[in-house]
C-alpha cells in the first residue's frame, strides 16, 4: 500500500537530540527518532549495515513509505530475527510513523509496553503521535499531557523537537536555557502549555485542537516539502531566525506554521518577449504564497535558488531572473533587436538588476497580481506605455535617475518581505478559521462579579449578517446562526476557552446594515490578559473553505472594582430599554457596541457603582462633548441625590438619556459618581455615544 494521503492528521517531527555518536566517525549523525539502544545493540551483534539503515529512515528528513518499512522489516528478521525487545519495538513503531500507518504503529507500541523495558514517558508521547495520526484527539492529548509529567532527558527533547518548527527565535532561546536546568528545577507541563497556549489563543482554537492541527499539518509538510538537499546555505530566513533543525523547506516551514496559503502563484517565462530573447532557463522555479489578515496580506516568494527542488524564501521576487542584461547586444542603438537567446548567468552569482529589468521582470511581477495588487502596481512602474518608465530600456543607456528609481522599487519590496518573513518566523503567525469577509464590532463591558474576587465580563459584539447564509425554517422564514469562541491567556500563559451562540430568524434575507448579536461572560481575577474573540457563521456553505464571519485580537485590563475609593464599573449603551441581556437583578437592556442612540436620539445607559457608603445617597454626572467642534459646546447632565444605597455598598443605575435636541454625530460621554456622605467621586469613564443622524 501507499502512504497516507495528503492531509492525514499527525507527523512526527520528534528526533533523538543530541546526536548519536558512533564508533569510528568523527562526527555524531543528525539527529534522527531511532532509539540509541536499538543501534548499539545491532552494532555490537555486527549488524551495522542493518542499525545504519534503520537510522538513515528514522533521520529527520527521511519519508520512508509502507515498502520501505516493510522491505527494513524483513531485513532485520532475515538477519537478526526481527525485534525482540522493547526498544526495537518502539524503532518499529517510529518507522511505521513515519509512513503515516497508525494501526501498524500501534500494534508495535503495545508489543514495546508489553515487554516493561521501555519509560511510561516515552511510550505516553508514541502513544499520542499514533493518536493524533489516526484522528484520535482527546486520547492523544491525554497521553501528551500524561507522559509530559515524568518526562526525563530523553523525552524532554523528544517533546520539544516535535514542536520547534512552530518556535520563534525567543522561544528557541528560553527553550535552550530550559533545558540546561536540572530536571528537578523545571516542569516540562508548564512549559509546554504556556507554548501551545500561545497558538491556541492566536488561532481561537481550544488546545487540544491546536495540538492536533500541528500534527496534521507537520504529515503535509513531510510528505510534500520535505528537504532533499544539503546543508542549508545562507539565505533569507536562516537571518530571521529560522529553526535549524528543520526537516522542511521554507514552503514546508510555513505550512506548518500558517497553514495552507490561500493563494498560490508562480512564473515560467516572458510572453511579452518571447523565448527568442531570454530563455526560460533564466526563470529559476519559483512560487509565491498568499495569506489573508483583517486588512493585510502576507506575501512569500520562494525558488530554488540554482540548488535542488527546496525552495527558500527570497527577499526580492526578481532575484529568480539570472540571466543578465537583455540589452546587452543593443550596442546602444534605439530600436535595435536583440540577437541570440540569453542563457543562465554563472548559477552562484546574483545578477544586478538594472534599469533592463522591464524587459525581463514586468511579466514576472505582473505574475503575482493575484496574489496581491502591490505587486500590479509595481509592474506598472517597470512598464514602458506611458513613457515614465524609470526602468525605460528604450535606449539601452542607463542614466543615474533610472538606476535610483529602479533601487527605490526593489528596496520597498525588500521592506514588505521582510516584514511578512519576520511575522512568519519571529511571531506567532496563527489565525482564526475564518474567512475574514465581514464586519465585527465588539466590546468589553465589566462588572462585580458574583463571586468575590472576580469581575464579570462580558464580550458584547454584533456581526454584519449579509454574508451570512441562513437555512429555510418549515414555515419558510430564514434562520440565521452565529458561533462565538473566545480564547483568552492571562499572565502566566495559562488559558480559558469559552463558547456562546445566537440564532435569530426573518421574513426576508438580511442586508449591510443589519447584524446579530453575540455576547459571552467570564469570570476572571483582575490582571492583564489577552484574547482572541472568532465570531462565524454557525452553517456550513459546500464549496467554501472558510465560514464567513471574523476575529479580533486584544488585550485585557481586568480592574479592581470592589477594594478602596469608589469606582465605576463599564457603561453600557443601548436604543432602548428592552432586551434579554441582564448584568444584574431586574435589568434587561439590549447593548449594542456601536453605542447608537433610537432615532428618537434617546439612549439608555447601564452601570454599577462600587465601595460607595452604606445606605448613603451619590450624584451622577455625565458631561457630553461633540467630536466635531462646529456641532457645539459641551454639556452636562446631572442626577442628584438618586437612589440610595443598601449595606452591600453598590448601587446599580439605569438613565434615560433624552438627546433629541442635540445635533447628530459622534460625542464622548463622561460619567462621574460622587459619594454625598465622603465627597469621594469615581475616576472619570469615558466613551462614545453616536446621536443617531435619523433622530428628529
Amino acid at each position: 500500500m501507499g502512504k497516507t494521503a495528503f492531509g492525514v492528521g499527525w507527523v512526527l517531527a520528534a528526533v533523538l537530540a543530541g546526536g548519536l555518536v558512533v564508533p569510528g566517525l568523527v562526527a555524531p549523525v543528525h539527529a534522527q527518532t531511532m532509539p540509541a539502544q536499538v543501534y548499539f545493540q545491532l552494532t555490537e551483534e555486527g549488524h551495522e549495515k542493518l542499525a545504519e539503515r534503520i537510522s538513515k529512515k528514522l533521520e529527520l528528513r527521511s519519508d520512508p513509505d509502507d515498502e520501505d518499512v516493510q522491505s527494513l522489516l524483513d531485513r532485520w528478521e532475515r538477519e537478526e530475527g526481527g525485534p525482540d525487545g522493547g526498544w526495537d519495538y518502539i524503532a518499529v513503531t517510529r518507522l511505521w510513523l513515519r509512513a503515516g500507518r497508525a494501526g501498524r504503529a500501534e500494534m508495535a507500541l503495545s508489543e514495546a509496553e508489553a515487554s516493561g523495558e521501555v519509560p511510561a514517558p516515552i511510550l505516553l508521547l508514541d502513544q499520542a503521535r499514533v493518536a493524533f495520526l489516526s484522528g484520535r484527539t482527546a486520547l492523544a492529548a491525554e497521553a501528551y499531557w500524561k507522559g509530559c509529567e515524568e518526562a526525563g532527558e530523553t523525552a524532554r527533547k523528544e517533546y520539544w523537537l516535535d514542536i520547534e518548527a512552530l518556535a520563534t527565535p525567543a522561544e528557541m532561546e528560553e527553550w535552550d536555557r530550559f533545558r540546561r536546568l536540572p530536571i528537578t528545577q523545571t516542569d516540562l507541563c508548564a512549559h509546554l502549555r504556556r507554548f501551545w497556549n500561545e497558538r491556541a489563543l492566536a488561532s481561537a482554537m481550544e488546545l487540544d485542537q491546536r495540538m492536533s492541527v500541528h500534527y496534521a499539518r507537520t504529515r503535509v509538510a513531510l510528505d510534500n516539502f520535505r528537504r532533499r538537499g544539503g546543508k542549508k546555505g545562507p539565505t533569507f530566513s536562516n537571518r530571521l531566525g529560522r529553526p535549524t533543525n528543520s526537516a522542511y523547506d521554507d514552503r514546508g516551514l510555513l505550512y506548518v506554521r500558517m497553514g495552507a496559503p490561500d493563494r498560490t502563484t508562480e512564473f515560467a517565462g516572458n510572453p511579452s518577449i518571447g523565448q527568442t530573447a531570454v530563455s526560460a532557463e533564466c526563470y529559476q522555479p519559483n512560487e509565491s504564497w498568499a495569506y489573508d489578515y483583517p486588512g493585510e496580506t502576507r506575501v512569500y516568494h520562494f525558488s530554488t535558488m540554482s540548488g535542488t527542488d527546496d525552495y527558500w524564501l527570497i527577499e526580492n521576487l526578481g532575484l529568480v531572473y539570472r540571466c543578465g542584461d537583455p540589452t546587452a547586444s543593443l550596442a546602444g542603438s534605439a530600436g535595435a533587436q536583440v540577437t541570440g537567446v540569453l542563457s543562465p548567468v554563472n548559477e552562484h552569482r546574483f545578477v544586478a538588476l538594472g534599469p533592463a529589468a522591464a524587459l525581463v521582470l514586468q511579466d514576472l511581477y505582473r505574475s503575482r497580481q493575484g496574489v496581491d495588487p502591490r505587486y500590479a502596481r509595481i509592474a506598472q512602474e517597470m512598464s514602458d506605455d506611458l513613457g515614465q518608465n524609470p526602468f525605460n530600456p528604450s535606449t539601452g543607456i542607463s542614466t543615474g535617475s533610472e538606476a535610483l528609481a529602479s533601487q527605490r522599487i526593489l528596496s520597498q519590496e525588500r521592506t514588505w518581505t521582510l516584514a511578512d518573513g519576520t511575522f512568519a518566523v519571529d511571531s506567532v503567525p496563527d489565525r482564526p478559521p475564518v474567512a475574514a469577509d465581514t464586519r465585527l464590532l465588539v466590546e468589553e463591558l465589566q462588572f462585580a462579579g458574583p463571586r468575590e474576587g472576580l469581575n464579570r465580563v462580558w464580550l458584547n459584539g454584533v456581526v454584519e449578517a449579509e454574508r451570512l447564509t441562513p437555512k429555510q425554517t418549515p414555515d419558510g422564514r430564514l434562520l440565521y446562526q452565529v458561533e462565538a469562541r473566545w480564547v483568552l491567556v492571562d499572565a502566566f500563559g495559562e488559558s480559558q476557552t469559552l463558547t456562546s451562540s445566537f440564532q435569530a430568524t426573518s421574513s426576508r434575507k438580511l442586508g449591510r446594515d443589519e447584524s446579530l448579536p453575540v455576547r459571552v461572560a467570564a469570570d476572571l481575577a483582575p490582571g492583564q490578559y489577552r484574547y482572541t474573540f472568532l465570531v462565524r457563521d454557525a452553517h456550513v456553505v459546500s464549496g467554501r473553505p472558510l465560514r464567513s464571519g471574523n476575529f479580533r485580537k486584544e488585550n485585557l485590563n481586568v480592574r479592581e472594582l470592589t477594594a478602596g475609593a469608589p469606582a465605576l464599573s463599564d457603561v453600557a449603551v443601548a436604543a432602548d430599554s428592552g432586551g434579554v441581556w441582564s448584568p444584574g437583578s431586574g435589568v434587561r437592556i439590549r447593548p449594542s457596541p456601536a453605542h447608537l442612540t433610537g432615532a428618537d436620539g434617546v439612549a439608555y445607559v447601564y452601570f454599577e457603582v462600587y465601595n460607595l457608603t452604606p445606605g448613603g445617597e451619590y450624584t451622577t454626572r455625565i458631561r457630553l462633548e461633540p467630536e466635531d467642534a462646529d456641532a457645539g459646546d459641551p454639556f452636562e447632565l446631572s442626577f442628584p441625590g438618586d437612589g440610595a444605597t443598601g449595606v452591600s455598598r453598590m448601587a446599580r443605575r439605569m438613565l434615560r438619556l433624552d438627546l433629541q435636541d442635540s445635533a447628530p454625530g459622534s460625542y464622548t460621554m463622561q460619567v462621574i459618581v460622587t459619594d454625598e456622605a465622603t465627597g469621594a467621586s469615581t475616576l472619570p469613564y469615558y466613551t462614545p455615544v453616536v446621536v443617531n443622524r435619523t433622530a428628529p
